[in-house]
């Protein structure tokens, strides 16, 4: 009952998130970019990565019709994103993490085929597994499908998990594999038999040698995963898998001075900081507002910025003629309204409001995503509180996960999802 209770949190609120700041020791300075629509990033000054998280790549749900959703658009937004990371400059791409919708080996095929493209122009692609993409898919041969895009050109890979590193440009890329699929889909000798996602004991010397060759080599690190590893995220949300010895490992990121661990999994943009460590959650390509991360590496060290995919530039070059991908900011707008609207009329079913207060409650509950998703929520907050839905809002969503969520929200927002810059540690 806990795993379906989790998965269908999941699956129903896909857009409300929460942000958590803890632990926080170090310098973080917010940049002045608090609306991640898509407009050119300055001219870098160092090494650029996009980051993506949660694509859910399938061929087989396509098919459009008058109730289409983001889902059935999965193909073309995954286009758009490699387009949209290599306009903006971005040198390599990561992508975190369930990569397809179930780990078919017609959906892996047809991924690695968008990303020999995306090599082909000149954005270089490294790869992680999330709890979609094995069984029937192996670990052997997922590490196969993508050989081009990590496995194959790894300075070194854990021989308990998916996990590997690359170096390069005086950079150390830890690409975790937390693990977390089912057993059955593990092939490698005496698999360890947990539940949860967990790095095992090899795993972790693995992954604590490759940090003393990064201390001995004097290389910067950043490190990656599916699942999330800071105990706050787990008692925040209560949902969905993390990883058992997260705590464990972000210990040993911490005392190796690791300033960022990349993750994703939640379907949410979040950031999360203990001890020095600070987390970044990218959210789900599929959900509104079709974003990624994108990181400046430089001397003094690593910004961050929110991106909201170009998916309507992208179309007129790709000569695409769908109405919903030629205005696709706008449609997602409209959906979003709809959203708030129709999880409104929802919970007045029990807990009942006027018509007014219905529409009220509704604007509020767009304008909070919106303000939310555009990272300056908590500059808002004030606004947000005096608008007439508030009350009507909070008295429809009394009992419900929506009211707790969105307060928890409104009230520990701070300004890091417009961006921050983290410098390296010392």
């Amino acid at each position: 009952m806990k795993h379906i209770l989790k998965k269908a949190l999941l699956i129903l609120l896909p857009v409300l998130a929460l942000l958590a700041m803890a632990g926080c020791q170090r310098k973080f300075t917010r940049l002045q970019t608090p609306d991640p629509a898509a407009t050119p990033f300055p001219a870098k000054s160092g090494l650029r990565i996009a980051v993506a998280s949660d694509l859910h790549l399938n061929p087989d749900d396509t098919k459009k019709g008058e109730e289409a959703t983001a889902v059935q658009y999965s193909m073309e937004l995954v286009d758009a994103l490699l387009w949209d990371a290599k306009q903006q400059g971005a040198d390599m791409i990561l992508l975190t993490g369930d990569l397809v919708n179930g780990g078919r080996y017609a959906r892996h095929a047809a991924l690695a085929a968008k990303l020999k493209q995306a090599e082909d122009s000149g954005l270089d692609v490294y790869v992680l597994p999330g709890n979609h993409d094995l069984a029937p898919v192996t670990q052997t041969e997922f590490a196969a499908f993508y050989a081009d895009f990590g496995y194959g050109e790894a300075f070194s890979r854990d021989t308990a998990s998916l996990s590997y590193c690359i170096i390069r440009d005086g950079l150390m890329l830890l690409m975790m594999d937390t693990a977390g699929y089912p057993i059955g889909a593990i092939d490698l000798t005496d698999p360890p038999g947990h539940e949860e996602a967990f790095l095992s004991e090899e795993t972790l010397l693995w992954a604590e040698d490759m940090l003393k060759k990064a201390e001995e080599d004097d290389l910067r690190v950043l490190c990656a995963g599916h699942y999330n590893l800071l105990p706050e995220i787990s008692r925040r949300h209560n949902s969905g898998y993390y990883v058992e010895n997260g705590a464990y490992f972000a210990t040993l990121l911490q005392c190796r001075g690791v300033p960022l661990y990349l993750s994703g999994h939640m379907h949410l943009r979040a950031v999360y900081r203990e001890n020095g460590l600070t987390e970044l959650l990218t959210e789900y390509l599929l959900s509104y507002p079709t974003g990624y991360s994108m990181l400046d590496l430089t001397d003094d060290g690593i910004q961050y910025r929110p991106r909201r995919i170009d998916v309507e530039a992208w179309a007129v070059q790709a000569g695409e003629s769908d109405p919903v991908l030629l205005r696709f900011s706008a449609w997602q707008q409209e959906e979003l309204r709809a959203y708030s609207k129709s999880n409104v009329a929802y919970m007045a079913e029990r807990n009942p409001l006027s018509r007014r207060e219905k529409k009220e409650a509704a604007e509020f509950f767009y304008a909070v995503m919106n303000a939310y998703w555009a990272g300056n929520l908590k500059e808002e907050r004030e606004d947000l509180e005096s608008m007439p839905g508030y009350g009507p809002f909070f008295r429809c969503a009394d009992g419900y996960a929506y009211g707790t969520w969105l307060k928890e929200l409104i009230e520990t927002a701070g300004p890091e999802l417009g961006g921050f810059t983290l410098p390296w540690c010392s």
